[in-house]
């Protein structure tokens, strides 16, 4: 069995767009950052996909940026941002535990990149063309 699917589900979110992701099926997500100017980038948790109950999920105190291919370990007093390097990659963990009771969506938003939202530990593995959409 493909790696998607039976590792990780993956969405997409535009720059700004603060998609709702759920996590439902996944034990947690990988937030994958890419193509930012500096900046906060703010990651929120949400009752449903409409983002209904929206607020900051101040849980982050550790995260990674690459540039050229090395990865840096950020760390920080617990916050609902983390800080994008310019023009590289930011990855950070949440677990679905860390959601607050009666909500099971993450969003994510920053003025300039785009995120790629990876759920991750999947409880029910299934082939790639019947995961259940990440937005719903």
């Amino acid at each position: 069995m493909d790696a998607l699917g039976r590792l990780f589900n993956a969405a997409t979110s535009a720059t700004t767009a603060a998609t709702a992701f759920g996590l439902k099926d996944a034990g947690g997500a990988t937030i994958i950052l890419i193509g930012a100017t500096s900046g906060a980038a703010t990651i929120q948790e949400a009752q449903d996909s409409a983002g209904t109950g929206a607020q900051n999920l101040a849980v982050f105190t550790k995260y990674y940026r690459q540039n050229s291919g090395v990865w840096t370990k950020v760390t920080q007093a617990a916050a609902a941002t983390v800080t994008a390097g310019t023009g590289g990659l930011l990855a950070v963990e949440v677990e679905a535990s860390q959601l607050s009771d009666g909500f099971t969506h993450i969003t994510c938003s920053h003025a300039s990149g785009s995120f790629v939202i990876l759920p991750r530990d999947l409880n029910t593995k299934r082939k790639p063309e019947n995961l259940r959409s990440v937005t719903s």
